[in-house]
């Protein structure tokens, strides 16, 4: 027995609406103008169901002839047999492809999986009509177009992201800190190793002078400024130091 709350579609009324159909003008309409249905919207099956009822051979059939008269319109009704029923056919055709989502994805990307009113369609048409889609990977060349194109099939947004002015300036900030530590220990680093050369430098100094005063100690004063001057000529000239210092050659006779 059937369940009173649901319905064949035989019994279904049609809509204010509904009550009113045109076939597309078309020689070779689409899933969407058979069905009357708009291309991003939802499928609802009503449509469909009152366009079955119209063009169902049972509807024509001369000894049924109360049902054609209660529910098509003459227009339908005088029409051939073969076209009827063609019509039929095309309904029910585009009812399977609009209610199965992967099949409605295929056909809105690729134009596949609808061959009625469209028989001398070839495949060099297809891939026309495929290149000339918006949304389709036909104009991708670089990888960058292949990006944008995974983004806007993914929902991202190709708008480019902008930070914030705040963000900008707080890291603007620790730039501007990080690079004055780095500064900072670089000049005590330098500082460091500028005193340790001023220390090194000034003990050298002490040493050559100490040094000195050792060897100058308990001579007189003509042999300290003979001392000085031979000095200031292994100073002036690069001598080794000393250098009077060493043995003389002998003399030739």
């Amino acid at each position: 027995m059937q369940d009173a709350g649901e319905k064949k579609w035989s019994d279904w009324k049609p809509s204010p609406e509904d009550t009113t159909h045109e076939w597309p003008k078309s020689p070779r309409p689409t899933p969407y103008e058979v069905l009357g249905v708009n291309k991003g919207a939802v499928y609802d099956k009503r449509r469909f169901y009152h366009l079955v009822k119209l063009y169902h051979p049972d509807t024509h059939d001369h000894n049924h002839h109360h049902a054609s008269v209660s529910s098509s319109p003459l227009h339908i009704k005088n029409l051939p047999h073969a076209t009827r029923l063609e019509r039929y056919r095309m309904i029910v055709a585009a009812n399977e492809l609009l209610s199965n989502t992967s099949k409605r994805r295929m056909y809105d990307s690729y134009g596949l999986g609808w061959s009625h009113g469209d028989r001398a369609a070839s495949l060099r048409d297809i891939d026309k009509n495929w290149r000339h889609q918006e949304g389709t990977a036909a104009n991708n060349a670089t990888w960058e177009d292949w990006e944008r194109w995974r983004d806007a099939q993914e929902g991202k947004s190709s708008e480019p992201v902008y930070m914030s002015h705040g963000a900008f300036a707080s890291i603007l900030v620790l730039m501007c800190l990080v690079g004055a530590m780095a500064q900072t220990n670089r000049a005590e680093s330098s500082g460091a190793q500028y005193v340790g050369w001023a220390a090194d430098h000034s003990a050298e100094i002490g040493g050559r002078l100490r040094k000195n005063g050792t060897a100058v100690a308990g001579l007189s004063k003509d042999e300290r400024v003979d001392y000085f001057l031979k000095e200031r000529e292994n100073v002036n000239f690069q001598f080794v130091p000393s250098k009077y210092e060493q043995t003389d050659r002998p003399r030739p006779s």
